[in-house]
């Protein structure tokens, strides 16, 4: 499970990259970048987008929430933790850091959206 999410959340990372290098320099691929951030504004673009950022926003409640319980374990423990918990809580951590980044852009359309409006 946890591989498949640190599996999305590079690919995603990995996409936003090629798009906005693509974006940023004049090559015969940009117009076709262009034409596509043209259709997929028309209508769904911002259904697409919210109902993105609002999967994300509930995975990253769920991730808090795990690492919030995994705390009070060890507090509970006497604030000592074991090395299974001391791994998850780990990755837990890495999963909120990189959802949470991608929280704060506000999705991936939105910084697309900003640089096909000043390219144009």
């Amino acid at each position: 499970m946890f591989v498949e999410m640190f599996q999305l959340l590079f690919t995603i990372v990995s996409i936003e990259a090629v798009l906005i290098l693509t974006l940023g320099f004049g090559t015969p691929a940009r117009r076709v970048v262009v034409k596509l951030l043209d259709i997929s504004k028309q209508g769904r673009g911002p259904l697409v987008a919210k109902t993105v950022a609002a999967t994300m926003l509930v995975l990253f409640g769920s991730v808090m929430y795990s690492t919030i319980q995994i705390n009070t374990r060890v507090s509970e423990s006497g604030g000592v933790a074991n090395s299974t918990d001391q791994v998850m809580f780990a990755n837990r951590l890495l999963e909120a850091f990189l959802m949470g980044k991608h929280i704060s852009i506000k999705t991936p359309y939105i910084y697309m959206s900003f640089i096909h409006h000043f390219l144009v």
